[in-house]
């Protein structure tokens, strides 16, 4: 039986391409449409800080993405952007949202929503990229770079020496107070794979240079886990981008929801 739905579930979702039905939860009975991304190695939990906070205006949709949470995780998936994002988009269709959403999204769930934002222009109408890890490779932009290729080193380092996230118990319990991060054995994979093709191969800059979605980029002072150096300078072209800054850190606090709320009113 195990093997012959694990035929059914290549020949279904690998060489014909049906999405995978994504886990998720829903808040409010409003009539707006309001989806959270989380970041890598997280789950739609993180964001209930915020749905304690919001309006009956909203009709609140929080997912894991692929990979997470109770979602699937397929160990032959590569977990780049657009396949994260392939997943999003049959879960907004299978629910019936049609009408333009608004997207709150932490961390790498920035590049799913953008890249989103960027293929459905008509599906949104407004994203709050709260920690975007933006490491695009824009020479003219010296700090950026020196930045972006100090991250991708560590990224590099991460995935090249799972054992750190397993045997090293402090080191795990670092990265899950300071980057919201939790990785499992089980979720080594998209964990690794995300990190490889979303993070580290992402769009996202040539996607926000265009964006013609009103957005807001916001950055915690606190936040040593994103680098912010140069973001400004290279997207200040963009007249639909604004930024904003908070003197947080990387996760989802009470504090932080409270910032993310007060934005989706304004």
């Amino acid at each position: 039986m195990v093997i012959l739905r694990n035929i059914f579930d290549w020949l279904w979702h690998e060489k014909l391409g049906r999405p995978y039905k994504l886990t998720y939860v829903t808040y409010g009975r409003g009539r707006k449409p309001l989806l959270l991304l989380h970041g890598l190695a997280s789950s739609g939990e993180i964001w209930r800080p915020l749905t304690r906070l919001t309006d009956g205006k909203w009709k609140i949709i929080a997912p894991d993405l692929l990979g997470f949470g109770g979602s699937p995780s397929p160990s032959w998936n590569n977990y780049d952007v657009s396949q994260h994002a392939k997943h999003v988009i049959a879960l907004l269709n299978r629910l019936r949202i049609q009408e333009p959403l608004t997207i709150v999204a932490h961390s790498m769930g920035c590049l799913v929503a953008t890249h989103i934002a960027y293929m459905h222009p008509d599906r949104v109408e407004r994203v709050i990229l709260y920690e975007p890890p933006l490491l695009a490779d824009v020479p003219n932009y010296k700090a950026h770079q020196r930045v972006r290729e100090r991250y991708l080193a560590m990224f590099n380092y991460v995935i090249t020496h799972p054992q750190l996230m397993f045997k090293d118990g402090n080191l795990r319990k670092i990265w899950t107070r300071i980057g919201g991060i939790g990785v499992r054995p089980e979720t080594w994979i998209p964990f690794e794979r995300s990190i490889k093709n979303t993070i580290m191969k992402q769009s996202a800059y040539d996607e926000l240079h265009t964006l013609k979605v009103p957005t807001t980029i916001v950055h915690g002072r606190l936040d040593i886990v994103v680098p912010r150096a140069d973001v400004r300078k290279m997207l200040q072209s963009n007249p639909f981008i604004k930024f904003h800054t908070i003197n947080r850190m990387h996760g989802i606090s009470p504090r932080a929801a409270r910032e993310l709320v007060r934005l989706l009113q304004q």
